[in-house]
């Protein structure tokens, strides 16, 4: 039993460190490949075969005195080959256990580190490292560039989007003085030709992003 424990745990042993050093992105990843790595070389000495040492018989001697050779008696190890059948279906539980493992890759790898698994789910940080949520929908989805015009005047761009339903939105930039590079914005849910050519109507509600799409 001992030595089915020995190859068992060689087997497992030997195929995580081999994914681990496959798998490894980095040096972080490179880690528990090299802290299985001794255990590997122990478990693999623990199951080499080594070499019987031959057991000399003295030689005997007849009733009437003449020497008889006895030979040599190869010494074999006790459960020498007997449980090689029961080897065979911890190989298979093995398979399983790899089986799981690679399921479990990422959540291991966390446990390595010191860091808590979390449930499976990929956060998504900006730049100054608060969560996004990647299912909030953004008001302008959807949308796609339909015509823009930066030469009627020499203070504004106009920029026209419209989405498949027909709703529009027009972005007006503030392209010199001042306040050259601010954006302001108007919006309908139709008519996106009365709307454009109202762009530069005095009279058109040009306001922030958040009052617009509020």
């Amino acid at each position: 039993m001992k030595k089915l424990i020995q190859y068992y745990s060689f087997v497992i042993v030997a195929i995580l460190t081999i994914i681990g050093f496959t798998s490894a992105g980095n040096v972080g990843q490179l880690l528990p490949a090299i802290l299985t790595f001794p255990l590997l070389v122990y478990f693999g000495l623990a199951i080499a075969p080594k070499r019987s040492r031959a057991v000399v018989l003295p030689k005997m001697q007849s009733a009437k005195g003449e020497k008889i050779e006895v030979g040599q008696v190869t010494k074999l190890k006790p459960g020498f080959d007997l449980d090689r059948r029961a080897f065979l279906k911890l190989i298979g539980s093995a398979g399983i256990t790899v089986f799981l493992f690679s399921i479990f890759a990422k959540r291991a790898e966390a446990a390595f580190f010191g860091s808590v698994p979390g449930p499976g789910t990929v956060a998504i940080k900006d730049a100054t490292g608060t969560v996004i949520n990647p299912a909030i929908k953004h008001p302008t989805d959807g949308y796609r560039i339909n015509q823009v015009d930066d030469t009627s005047s020499a203070t504004y761009s106009y920029y026209g989007f419209t989405n498949k339903d027909g709703a529009w939105f027009i972005m007006r930039e503030v392209t010199s003085g001042v306040d050259a590079g601010q954006y302001r914005y108007t919006k309908g849910t139709s008519g996106f030709a009365a709307g454009w050519a109202d762009r530069v109507d005095p009279d058109t509600p040009y306001n922030y992003f958040d009052e617009i799409f509020d």
